[in-house]
């Protein structure tokens, strides 16, 4: 047994859609070890990230501040090493720390800086592999490509796992892997898990350039020549990212069976979460971007809390990501990072969020017009420049970006964002509604305003002061 409350393992795929996993409800993909995870615990199907991009995201989860606070809002992460996190709290409180996979928060290697072992493995988009030739681009993964990692670090995750339990010491421990991240690519036998002719062309898709939607969509699907790909590219896509899926929820498995081996699964929380979503073939595109669509910014988390302090089930509840690793810290009793501005789950006062807020792009100009002849296989520059924000409701999504359009969904009606509402006179008031609520959250660094600090005058000193609590 661990001399501290519970050991963390967390595990986070990159670049995961909510709604590709069997828990959340997709017909045949059969994620049984996320089924498994889910049963054990809690599956968040209203989960939101802070932002639509690996950096700005990954970096929110650890400092529980938002990008325009926290400063980071392009592709990588940036944040300065000293900066306070969970990652230095939970040193404090005497947890050895290992990453195995993708850091992707700080510039500099992060084993020795924020872990104390593992590997710094980011391997971005596989950009020198000869068949990553377009951003759709799918294919077959030999079995000894050096870009064939998940399995291997999470092989070595457990004998990490191993190690720590030897010692007595609690541990936290994060698998950050590349899948199910363009290029899309799985090794045998996920690569051939599914077929293309098992997929549907979604709702949403499109090729044209549509009245109401942002430029930078228009600009990222002519800059990554997504309208020289066929329905059948998409479709492969499509058919490859579900068994790169596959292919994580394999390691989960693995993950759980060797908690349950050493009997320390009662003394272990394990959190599933991906640090944003794709598009794969949402409007006629793949990849990421800052936009806010809910194949952006919706994303898989599920919650293993051994104590029991956090209500078992399916729930619908809105939850930031950024609050499920204050609900960590809280269950460990470990305070949260100075300046964090995440909702624990485990507040004294909690009461489910309303509303979730992210926000993407960086502070350049957009462009006005495409560019001619480049072929972007990522979205890098200029697909990120230009600032925006979303607030989201169960019924209702507002979306605003500088030097662009506003959005507005209602998704109840409207659950693939198809209709852009913004210019519809009838919804004027629910527009008004949802700016001063945006504007609100904007103005309080994205924390939403009845979670600030209520600081109470408890007396008056002799000069006549207020003393506060």
């Amino acid at each position: 047994m661990s001399k501290h409350k519970y050991n963390i393992v967390i595990i986070n795929p990159d670049q995961m859609r909510w709604d590709y996993m069997s828990p959340n409800g997709h017909p045949f993909i059969e994620t049984k070890n996320l089924s498994r995870l889910a049963r054990m615990g809690t599956n968040f199907d209203h989960a939101f990230c802070s932002s639509p991009m690996c950096g700005p995201s990954r970096t929110s989860f650890l400092t529980g501040q938002y990008p325009s606070e926290h400063g980071v809002r392009d592709y990588g992460g940036t944040l300065e090493p000293t900066a306070p996190n969970a990652l230095k709290c939970l040193k404090e409180a005497g947890y050895h720390r290992a990453l195995f996979g993708k850091d992707h928060v700080i510039v500099e290697n992060a084993i020795g800086i924020h872990y104390d072992e593992g590997e710094d493995n980011c391997i971005g988009n596989m950009d020198n592999h000869p068949n990553y030739t377009h951003s759709w681009s799918s294919g077959t993964l030999e079995d000894d490509s050096p870009w064939n990692v998940t399995e291997r670090l999470t092989t070595e995750g457990l004998s990490y796992i191993d190690r720590r339990y030897k010692s007595g010491d609690s541990f936290f421990l994060t698998l950050n892997y590349q899948d199910p991240h363009p290029y899309f690519t799985a090794p045998k036998p996920y690569d051939t898990l599914f077929r293309p002719n098992q997929f549907e062309l979604p709702e949403n898709f499109r090729r044209e350039t549509t009245q109401g939607e942002p430029s930078r969509l228009d600009h990222w699907r002519k800059h990554s020549r997504s309208l020289e790909a066929s329905e059948e590219d998409f479709k492969k896509a499509m058919a490859m990212y579900c068994g790169q899926i596959r292919y994580v929820d394999d390691q989960v498995g693995r993950v759980l069976d060797k908690l349950e081996e050493l009997e320390i699964l009662d003394n272990t929380i394990v959190l599933f979460w991906s640090d944003h979503g794709e598009f794969l073939g949402d409007y006629g595109v793949t990849h990421k971007m800052a936009a806010f669509y809910d194949s952006m910014t919706r994303v898989p988390v599920i919650l293993w809390d051994p104590s029991g302090r956090i209500k078992k089930g399916n729930t619908s509840q809105f939850v930031e990501t950024p609050d499920m690793m204050a609900t960590l810290l809280d269950l460990c009793g470990i305070p949260q990072p100075k300046g964090s501005r995440a909702y624990s789950l485990l507040d004294t006062e909690h009461a489910p969020r309303q509303d979730v807020f992210a926000e993407g792009g960086t502070y350049v100009a957009p462009l006005e017009d495409p560019i001619d002849g480049v072929n972007l296989r990522a979205p890098h520059s200029p697909t990120q420049h230009g600032p925006g924000s979303m607030l989201r409701t169960k019924k209702w999504k507002l979306c605003t970006h500088s030097f662009d359009c506003w959005e507005l969904f209602d998704l109840e009606n409207d659950p693939n964002e198809c209709n852009n509402l913004i210019n519809s006179p009838e919804h004027a008031p629910i527009i008004r509604d949802l700016t001063n609520r945006l504007m609100n959250r904007m103005l309080c660094r994205g924390q939403a305003p009845e979670h600030l600090p209520r600081p109470k005058c408890i007396g008056i000193d002799e000069e006549k002061m207020p003393i506060w609590r």
